[in-house]
């Protein structure tokens, strides 16, 4: 009858709600965590997090990783003992015990900021590499945006031709 059509699409339309609103409430304790820190930080995190909890993955990207350099020293220095680690040909499990002493503070931030954790769940080994390729390239892009902004900002204070050269350069 209508009657009851009526009370089971209520009945639906409340569950739903009810799920949305723990998404968004989710979703906002996310945003808190986040807001402070800038894309190349997330993406510097995500990247980490990735070389961390994907070892044996990363060993076939360990070159274009290594060449990376991170804003921030204590993720440089992290990113360094760990490439260092798997060249020397250490096991997982010895490489994390190393991680855990020396950089159990940075290892909690990074699992609490990145934003790769529920993406990376359910791949597989392919997926993981695209994964690691494409926060490489956003990496590596984010790096060139902030040249050219550092660069205009030269310029715009003492123009010369090497900068505006190297400025045209990076634009390209």
């Amino acid at each position: 009858t209508p009657l009851q059509t009526k009370r089971q699409k209520f009945s639906y339309n409340k569950f739903s709600k009810q799920n949305v609103s723990k998404i968004l409430q989710e979703t906002k304790i996310l945003h808190q965590k986040t807001k402070d820190l800038s894309k190349i930080q997330i993406l510097e995190f995500s990247i980490l997090f990735v070389i961390i909890d994907f070892t044996d993955i990363v060993l076939k990207k360990l070159e274009e990783i290594s060449e990376l350099k991170f804003s921030s020293e204590k993720n440089e220095t992290l990113k360094n003992t760990i490439i260092e680690s798997l060249y020397e040909g250490k096991s997982k499990i010895e490489l994390t015990s190393k991680i855990n002493e020396s950089y159990k503070d940075l290892v909690t931030e990074i699992k609490e900021n990145s934003n790769i954790q529920l993406i990376t769940k359910n791949k597989n080994d392919q997926e993981i590499i695209e994964l690691i390729d494409g926060l490489i390239s956003q990496f590596k892009q984010q790096n060139n945006l902030r040249k050219i902004e550092s660069l205009e900002k030269k310029l715009i204070n003492n123009l010369d031709e090497s900068s505006y050269s190297e400025l045209l350069k990076l634009k390209n």
